[in-house]
Parts: structure tokens; sequence; C-alpha cells
């Protein structure tokens, strides 16, 4: 049976294509973002990490976590909230979620890192394969003998 072998190009184009490959998948792999609930009255600000979706831990777990967030949880979670604010039933409390760490943000910095190394590579290797290109022009362009 014949080996067919690569050409060096061939192979350059390869590995690009895995490492892009590889980058992808660790976007997706190390993603789990963690949810926050955010209880403001007045001046006063609590921060408490909401429980994550244990059934599924990573598609969608974030988004039902955020429907606990409510009024009743940050006055569970913290009694003396609102005792100086108005009548302290909790009607000045407001509630947001947010998520840290989202799919979204770690796609932005790992396309960043990939296209900053991408291009200091590039910068590092355009000396290299100019030479390449230039002696492959001379052995295509030769002169005839006379």
């Amino acid at each position: 049976m014949a080996r067919t072998r690569l050409s060096r190009s061939s192979r350059i184009i390869i590995l690009l294509a895995l490492f892009c490959l590889l980058t992808l998948l660790q976007t997706t792999l190390a993603a789990n973002p963690i949810s926050f609930c955010k209880c403001i009255c007045g001046q006063e600000k609590f921060i408490v990490t909401l429980p994550r979706d244990t059934q599924y831990p990573v598609f969608g777990g974030s988004s039902k976590a955020c429907g606990s967030c409510t009024k009743t949880f940050c006055l569970d979670t913290n009694p003396d909230m609102c005792k100086d604010v108005g009548t302290g039933e909790g009607d000045e409390l407001t509630t947001t979620c947010f998520e840290r760490d989202s799919y979204k943000d770690q796609f932005i910095v790992y396309l960043f890192l990939t296209v900053t190394f991408g291009l200091l590579g590039f910068a590092g290797l355009q000396p290299f394969l100019k030479g390449l290109w230039q002696r492959r022009q001379q052995r295509s362009y030769s002169q005839m003998p006379m």
C-alpha cells in the first residue's frame, strides 16, 4: 500500500484547523456560569450566590436559578435588610439576577487570545515564509540556458 505524504503547507493548515477546533471546544466545555441575586434596599446591597440546577448544570441551569431571586428569598437570607427603611415590609426592596463568567464573556476572551497569538505567530513566521516563497519563485522561473 502506497503511503501518501502531505506537503508542509498542508500540515500547517491541518495544525491550525486542529488548534481552532480545540480552542472552540475549550470555550464550550469550560463555561458554567454562576448566578447571583442582588438585593437592594435603600443604600444597602446584599449579594447572594444562587444554587445551581443540578439536573441540567450547563444547559439552562442558571436561567432556572434566576427564578428564585425574589423579594422573599432576599428577606429569608438576610432578615435585617430593610429594617431601617420605610415600613420594613420589603416594599422598597428590589432584586436583580446576574451571571458571572457567561458563555459570551468567555468566548470573547478566548477569541481575543486566539487572534492575538495567531497574529504574533504569523509575525514570527513571516520572514521564514517569505524566504520559502522567494526560493519557490526562483525554482519555478529559472532562466533557460542559451
